[in-house]
């Protein structure tokens, strides 16, 4: 079982670049479109191979932007522009090598585009619908604004799981049956929540299951100051079955420690080969990028120049040793008794094509292979209903296993904001207001609510990674919900906010349907 995971934070209208709207048009250039144009291809030739993939609300909302659909289209126009200059100019200075590096990108953004508007007629959201109903994809719903929800109290825990569950049914036209918790982030309790709204299963990271020392996750910069990595109490369990969650009516599917690391992996994951391409590095003029990642351990400036059909190679032997892997998997895991063992691969999906420029090469590739050796890939709703029970850790897949990236001593204060804005929250929710810009106003404060509970601003100043641009945001959401929550319980919504309101209204434009 393939599960991608896809997320990109709220973006529209907030910057474009280095941070912002970019971070959103790279993942649907690089990522979204070529792995829907590669689930397409597969299915078209007749090749069996469903994957599950979630989709945060926040980038459902973006996706179906018309804002966000025409920007992306002036987005690819600029790209293969750049792409064309840096072509002339490679030629002019004799850099054949570069050059054709250059005509690639300005094929890949050509036919990104084609595929995009004519194709796809501007809307992946339709194509992912019909993909379900095709039975090619299962989606998860997740999350409204991706929040890590093993550190939020109860009531906000609960909202962000209602208005997940609702927006995914806004763009789908299905209730959803299975959750994934952001960051793979669980605490006892968090399945009653999704009980209560009818999921049917969710997943967990290996450790929460089996115990043992965390995977943690690739990302593209390591922590500065990593946290203790703790082992947990081995539990005799395993990943290779699902587990019905003791005394509760809700399956849980652990990812399995050995294919995920085999990707993951800092230190021997198939990103970090020597002929894949050098992501940190871009070439002044257009931003694109012209090298290898030669050897990990050099900087920037010896950095080799990079080969594509090089690259495309290794990709594809990756792939076949990735299979060789998963059959040496099953074959152990047949020795110790499960005679059909599950196996779950869950990456961030953005890891194919963006971090790794030619991991949508491979995973098309594993999967042609998987079907080969007659191995079976399948969806959560092909899986019987568990005979075991099992309990599980409280737990994540980021670094140490628990929840430290997303609280710690650099990010406690933010923490204290969220518990202090949900206390005013609660203050006006029964406030009587008499007029309809009143009642969408309290609508705002919510959603200004939510997205500075997101994840993503978390992550990103534990990291040190754009944590000028995460901080900007957090507190640009606070102040806008302050200034609400203040207007509501004042009743000082009077022409001036009305005018300053309507700028809001249209920066943070999502969740329409609340």
């Amino acid at each position: 079982m393939l599960v991608l995971h896809s997320h990109i934070p709220y973006v529209k209208r907030q910057g474009r670049w280095p941070f912002g709207e970019v971070w959103l048009f790279e993942a649907m250039a690089e990522t979204y479109i070529p792995l829907l144009r590669s689930f397409l291809r597969l299915y078209e030739e007749g090749v069996r191979a469903p994957v599950t993939i979630s989709m945060s609300p926040t980038l459902m909302e973006q996706l179906h932007s018309k804002y966000i659909k025409n920007e992306f289209i002036n987005y690819l126009k600029a790209c293969e522009v750049r792409a064309l200059e840096d072509e002339r100019y490679f030629i002019s200075c004799g850099e054949k090598k570069l050059a054709e590096t250059a005509a690639i990108y300005h094929r890949f953004y050509k036919d990104v585009r084609r595929d995009f508007v004519i194709d796809f007629n501007s809307d992946l959201l339709s194509l992912v619908k019909e993909m379900q109903n095709k039975g090619c994809i299962e989606v998860l719903a997740t999350a409204a604004t991706h929040a890590y929800l093993p550190v939020l109290d109860e009531k906000s825990a609960d909202w962000q799981i209602f208005y997940g569950q609702k927006i995914y049914k806004k763009f789908l036209g299905v209730e959803p049956r299975g959750f994934w918790l952001p960051e793979c982030g669980y605490r006892r309790g968090l399945e009653d929540i999704l009980l209560k709204y009818g999921f049917k299963y969710f997943f967990v990271d290996s450790h929460a299951i089996e115990g043992g020392k965390p995977l943690g996750v690739f990302s593209g910069d390591m922590l500065e100051e990593e946290p203790e990595i703790e082992t947990f109490a081995i539990t005799g369990l395993s990943t290779y079955r699902p587990y019905k969650l003791k005394d509760k009516d809700i399956t849980v599917l652990g990812r399995n420690a050995l294919v995920s690391r085999q990707v993951w992996s800092a230190e021997f994951g198939y990103p970090g080969d020597e002929n894949y391409r050098e992501f940190h590095k871009h070439f002044p003029k257009s931003g694109l990028k012209y090298w290898r990642v030669t050897d990990r351990s050099k900087p920037l400036d010896k950095k080799e120049y990079y080969d594509a059909h090089k690259a495309e190679k290794k990709a594809k032997e990756h792939a076949h040793h990735f299979v060789s892997v998963l059959q040496r998997t099953i074959s152990e895991a047949q020795k110790i008794g499960f005679n059909r063992p599950l196996i779950i691969g869950c990456y961030d999906t953005e890891l194919f094509g963006h971090w790794w420029w030619e991991g949508v090469t491979w995973l098309e590739e594993v999967m042609r292979e998987i079907a080969r050796h007659n191995l079976t890939m399948v969806l959560p709703c092909h899986i019987e209903a568990p005979r075991y029970e099992a309990e599980i850790f409280d737990s994540s897949w980021g670094m140490g296993g628990k929840h430290y990236v997303w609280q710690n001593k650099e990010t406690e204060w933010m923490w204290q904001i969220i518990a202090k804005a949900n206390q005013e929250y609660e203050e006006i929710i029964n406030i009587t207001t008499r007029s309809e810009l009143g009642e969408r106003v309290k609508k705002q404060a919510l959603k200004e609510l939510m997205l500075i509970q997101s994840s993503d601003w978390f992550f990103m100043v534990t990291n040190n990674l754009t944590k000028d641009y995460a901080l900007k945001r957090f507190f640009e959401h606070y102040t806008k919900f302050l200034r609400i929550a203040d207007a509501v319980k004042n009743n000082k919504v009077d022409a001036g906010f009305a005018e300053w309101f309507a700028k809001v209204e249209y920066e943070d434009d999502l969740f329409n349907s609340f």
